[in-house]
């Protein structure tokens, strides 16, 4: 018997998402407002290597910022199970022993995150909470959050369809629906 296969939009961007994206990209403008007002001080001018860094390094960051946000916002833009496995990007999570697919719109409650991305057009990465304890989100919007437990880890995932999604992991990891 075949395993399931399925592709899932992830759901439209939250609010909080969107004010990460804003104080990103504040920050970014403040260093390069700092830039160039520091770059016209008239002991600026005196070293022109100096001048170079103070200008370029804030440009070279948003450019940066730009490449990885576009990257981001791609890559999260969809996740599949693919043969009874979830994927996320690189990451591949076999569904067999799955002890639990539920609804969790707290998600992110009280979580830190240990690495990845913190809300620049997702929130993706390595993340630790109380009631969870180590966990892999894969979101967009915490109001669409869907997690997958099994004994040792968990998921986290924000599918525009969160019963579609619930449906198809359950009978991928062969837990009742």
């Amino acid at each position: 018997m075949a395993g399931v296969t399925a592709t899932f939009p992830t759901a439209p961007r939250d609010r909080r998402v969107y004010i990460a994206l804003f104080v990103s990209v504040f920050a970014g403008l403040v260093g390069v407002v700092a830039g160039v007002y520091t770059a016209s001080l008239p002991t600026a001018h005196k070293h022109n290597a100096s001048l170079a860094v103070v200008l370029i390094t804030p440009a070279a960051t948003a450019l940066i910022g730009i490449i990885l946000g576009i990257r981001e916002a791609g890559t999260t833009a969809q996740f599949q199970i693919e043969d009874d496995v979830l994927v996320l990007d690189r990451k591949r999570f076999p569904l067999t022993g799955a002890t639990e697919v539920v609804r969790d719109p707290l998600v992110l409650k009280g979580a830190c995150r240990i690495w990845g991305n913190r809300g620049l057009l997702a929130f993706r990465g390595q993340y630790r909470s109380k009631r969870l304890g180590r966990f892999y989100a894969f979101l967009t919007s915490a109001d669409h959050a869907v997690v997958v437990r099994w004994p040792d880890r968990a998921v986290a995932v924000s599918p525009a369809d969160p019963e579609f999604f619930m449906y198809s992991a359950r009978k991928a990891a062969g837990l009742a629906t």
